[in-house]
């Protein structure tokens, strides 16, 4: 699987495959608004301080990172930051994983980003996904809780 970068006119395959996502993760017992997605992910798309890789398998899109690059809210420092990451089921252990992340990294660093920060806010497989993480070089930085109110 190569990685490519995303164009406008995948934002609404990408936005179906965030729909599998969702299903699937914490976020599940929120409403999930495909079109508001796939309207991000066409300003995502668009370049700039941001940017959509994907990897394809026999045309069809089966993983992606969105992300950008942009102050800390407390200094004038670069900071690369994922909004998004996934591969779909079938297309896990194939290397698309480390494929998306090497380029996300490389794109942050190429932009001026000192660190990358990505976090894993699903639920799904946070043992693993913190293994490979770290295994890719990046360090436990925090923890997330939420609260129904």
């Amino acid at each position: 699987m190569k990685v490519e970068v995303a164009t406008p006119e995948d934002a609404a395959e990408i936005a179906a495959l965030g729909r599998l996502l969702h299903d699937t993760s914490s976020y599940a017992d929120i409403p999930y608004n495909e079109a508001k997605v796939a309207t991000l992910m066409q300003h995502l798309t668009k370049g700039g301080d941001n940017v959509v890789f994907v990897v394809r398998r026999d045309g069809a899109i089966v993983g992606g990172i969105a992300g950008s690059v942009a102050p800390q809210w407390f200094s004038d420092e670069l900071l690369g930051y994922e909004f998004s990451f996934f591969v779909e089921p079938s297309a896990r252990h194939s290397g698309a994983a480390v494929k998306l992340l090497l380029a996300f990294k490389s794109w942050c660093k190429a932009r001026g980003a000192k660190k990358v920060r990505i976090g894993i806010t699903t639920g799904i497989h946070e043992e693993l996904t913190g293994k490979f993480y770290r295994r890719m070089g990046f360090q436990d930085a925090g923890t997330l809780f939420q609260l129904e109110v």
